[in-house]
């Protein structure tokens, strides 16, 4: 009979131990699962976040948006997220369900907000920025940085809790079986100890599989030795890990995929920035990209530089369409060469006349001085092809003084100035002689001390006003010599203007005049 007792004592004891048991595993199981997927939908927030970063960065107004397809599958990837926090409300405890029921709320208007940046980036830029600024980023920083941390930290607590109230149970048990046993036989004891060792391998392998998987391990399989709730717990925590390694493979094919669009958009950019650059100076492109428009700006000192082809008119009742195209872009494209030698800024060109101003838009002082240097190279290209051509000569005026400048017109714009400047530097031109550079006095003020320049006096212009003028010759005799361009003439530009001279014509080194 007391044998007897003690059996069923033992029995009772075990029946209530195991229950108490079960009940853990279970507690701990829903706790390590809830923790895992807290775990997943924290990567998987991390990654959108990522790549919403990461689209924002690249964007541009007139950039591609997403297709349909790509929409699609963006709220699709939302829908996932959302239903793994259902899944987190079901898993949760009495103490952070009004929490995570929280975080769902909060989580939908975050998915919400993205996928509204997501429809209208490259469609829609203010709207697209404005949802992710007003809403989107500050919504993620909260689920990321707070809410998430806490219910990560709110699980841990509860993993620890129910481990130590399994430990509790299961040392109160020991205890009791260890004296019961050994009142009924070593047949109980060795059952207790049996059970005992199996216990405890199950909470390492646990343990253990929780520790890989927080390292970014989501390969590593708990090993499945028996089939009681130890065995359910692994079973779940390998389903876990296997869903978290396809979500990080997936993943990462999104980033491959994210990386080849940016690296295609980045192209397109480069593309239309060198159009852009083709069409307006750099800091002129800039600003009109930072902006959309671009502000008026007030020159005070430059200097223009007109040129006229002589005989044009009548070239272009004797030549073909095709033969005046080509000779005037291959005149042109040596005047773009030169232009851009001496840091001019080409304007336009309107018909057989050509325009470039130096001296804007970087502001330099040395411009009048480099503006006729090119002149000169200029006119000498003009007369080498005088005897592969139809024989054309030109003109040339160049003025000095202020202008404004500024971008106008939505289509097939141009960046241009305007000013009376302008007006005297093409009356120079039309006032001048065949393959002469012919300057006003503003500029002879400018380029007296370089350049050996014959007064014409006043001239009467178009216009009914006389202008003082004067054709540049040749470079002063004092600054003549050897080398290009000729050393004294390097160093009175060195003290002048503080930097060597970009260029020098090599006519001016070998010939004594320009026309």
């Amino acid at each position: 009979m007391v044998i007897l007792g003690l059996f069923a004592l033992n029995l009772g004891v075990y029946a209530i131990s195991n229950q108490k048991r079960k009940t853990s595993v279970e507690a701990l199981r829903r706790a390590i699962s809830s923790q895992i997927l807290i775990a997943d939908v924290n990567l998987r927030l991390n990654d959108k976040q990522k790549q919403i970063a990461m689209l924002n960065q690249a964007i541009t107004e007139s950039g591609a948006g997403a297709s349909s397809a790509d929409v699609a599958n963006f709220v699709s990837q939302m829908d996932e997220i959302r239903s793994k926090v259902k899944a987190l409300e079901a898993l949760s405890g009495p103490e952070i369900r009004a929490a995570v029921s929280a975080f769902g709320t909060e989580f939908d208007s975050l998915a919400n907000s993205w996928v509204a940046f997501y429809r209208n980036f490259g469609v829609n830029y203010s709207v697209a920025i404005t949802e992710l600024a007003l809403r989107g980023d500050p919504i993620s920083q909260h689920l990321l940085q707070q809410t998430v941390p806490q219910l990560l930290e709110s699980e841990k607590k509860r993993v620890d809790e129910t481990s130590a109230t399994y430990y509790a149970v299961g040392s109160v048990a020991d205890r009791l079986a260890i004296f019961i046993f050994l009142a009924s036989g070593v047949t109980s004891i060795f059952v207790a100890v049996r059970l005992s060792k199996h216990v405890a391998r199950g909470l390492k392998d646990l343990h253990v599989g929780a520790a890989m998987v927080g390292s970014g391990n989501y390969e590593y399989q708990i090993p499945i030795a028996s089939a009681d709730e130890l065995a359910q717990v692994a079973v779940t925590f390998n389903h876990m890990s296997t869903q978290l390694r396809v979500a990080r493979d997936e993943l990462t094919r999104a980033s491959v995929e994210l990386e080849k669009r940016h690296v295609e958009m980045e192209k397109q950019k480069a593309v239309s920035d060198s159009l852009l650059l083709n069409i307006l100076p750099s800091q002129i492109a800039d600003e009109l990209r930072a902006k959309d428009f671009v502000d008026p700006k007030y020159f005070e000192d430059v200097t223009i530089l007109f040129t006229d082809f002589v005989g044009f008119s009548n070239s272009t009742r004797n030549l073909s369409a095709e033969d005046l195209v080509y000779l005037l872009h291959d005149y042109f494209t040596a005047f773009d060469n030169i232009s851009t030698r001496y840091g001019l800024e080409k304007l336009k060109t309107i018909g057989d006349s050509y325009m470039c101003v130096g001296g804007m838009p970087a502001r330099t002082s040395s411009h009048p001085v480099d503006t006729v240097m090119a002149a000169f190279e200029m006119v000498e290209a003009v007369k080498a092809r005088r005897d592969k051509g139809p024989g054309w000569g030109v003109r040339v005026g160049v003025h000095t003084g202020p202008v404004i400048a500024g971008v106008v017109g939505i289509r097939k714009f141009a960046f241009d100035v305007w000013g009376e400047s302008v007006n005297l530097s093409s009356r120079m031109e039309s006032s001048g002689s065949e393959n002469c550079i012919n300057i006003s006095q503003q500029t002879y003020l400018r380029v007296k001390d370089f350049f050996a320049c014959e007064s014409r006096g006043h001239i009467l212009t178009k216009d009914d006003i006389a202008h003082e003028m004067y054709f540049v010759r040749d470079i002063l005799p004092s600054l003549a010599g050897q080398g290009v361009p000729p050393e004294l003439f390097s160093k009175r530009y060195g003290i002048y203007f503080q930097r060597q001279p970009p260029a020098f014509p090599a006519a001016l080194a070998n010939a004594p005049a320009a026309c």
